[in-house]
């Protein structure tokens, strides 16, 4: 699809972007989090939030519900200076969203199934529902899928990384982990992964990411001059904010197990592009809006300036 060129078009395409997608406020604030404030040591005046989340028409008081209801869910906490409220990442927090991190931002991994030793983890009957699913969901980051209610699969991974998420949850003495050796054929390893992760629904997330984004960088590769701090902040969060949702689905497998229609791999390298065109403008307009507790605003991590580095063809 090709975009002409206006003078204001990558303005409408954010706000067209904005209206189509019409993304909730908890989960938006939640992307704002782990893309913008992160990498500036995780915390942010509840004032410069509420003016940053005013692009995505998200007014005062429903941002300061959803602050409310992230820190009752232990992601942020609240502290009182002065007259202001700084909001930051609680520990678990940070933990969660340097996993998030390290998946979403990494470049694109071609591993083979040939060779690779899968992971199991059996739960044990003394586990409730609610740590189940925070297993699932820690276990997710770095792999693993359901195989049933006390079954979980990965494959190509290592154990100490499953061993370190036990430990964090303290399940350690509740969960069993093997490693099996490979051997088994590509079909019946195939068959084993449909059954374990909904492929199908994760690379028709992949699709619609493309779908909508594609126009999007072809308007940024036609026309720069014309793109602001404030749109290609927005557009940056937005992206990512889709990009994240389908991310997150994938359980990374070995390429060779994979169908052959993947959108996988197409939907990371857009996502790259797009990102390396607004990394600098969307930087510039969180600076000059936002602040950091002791003045200035921080400057970026070191893994900031890696983001998506050797993803781009």
């Amino acid at each position: 699809m090709t975009v002409a060129n206006s003078p204001d078009i990558l303005s409408i395409l954010a706000r067209d972007t904005l209206s189509r997608l019409k993304p909730r406020a908890r989960s938006l604030i939640v992307t704002v989090y782990g893309d913008a404030i992160l990498p500036h040591g995780g915390a942010a005046w509840l004032s410069d939030l509420i003016k940053v989340m005013e692009i995505f028409n998200i007014g005062e008081r429903v941002v300061r519900t959803a602050v409310f209801r992230l820190a009752q869910d232990d992601i942020l906490t609240a502290q009182q200076i002065g007259r202001r409220s700084v909001y930051s990442l609680t520990e678990s927090g940070h933990q969660d969203f340097d996993a998030a991190q390290r998946r979403i931002y990494a470049p694109v991994r071609v591993r083979e199934a040939t060779g690779a030793p899968w992971q199991i983890a059996l739960l044990t009957s003394t586990i409730d529902s609610t740590e189940r699913d925070n297993l699932r969901k820690a276990l997710g980051w770095i792999g693993y899928g359901s195989l049933g209610p006390q079954v979980l699969l990965g494959i190509g991974g290592t154990l100490d990384a499953a061993k370190k998420e036990l430990t964090h949850l303290g399940l350690e003495g509740r969960v069993a982990l093997f490693e099996a050796a490979p051997g088994s054929p590509i079909e019946t390893l195939r068959a084993l992964c449909r059954e374990t992760w909904d492929l199908e629904e994760t690379d028709s997330a992949y699709r619609a990411f493309i779908n909508g984004f594609a126009p999007i960088l072809n308007a940024l590769e036609n026309d720069r001059k014309s793109l602001t701090p404030e749109t290609a902040f927005t557009l940056r969060i937005l992206m990512i904010h889709v990009y994240r949702r389908a991310l997150l689905r994938d359980p990374g497998l070995p390429a060779d197990i994979m169908p052959e229609t993947w959108s996988g791999r197409q939907a990371t390298e857009l996502a790259a592009r797009i990102y390396d065109i607004l990394k600098q403008p969307a930087q510039s307009y969180l600076e000059n809006t936002a602040s950091g507790v002791d003045g200035s605003l921080p400057p970026p991590s070191d893994a900031y300036f890696s983001r998506f580095q050797g993803t781009i063809s």
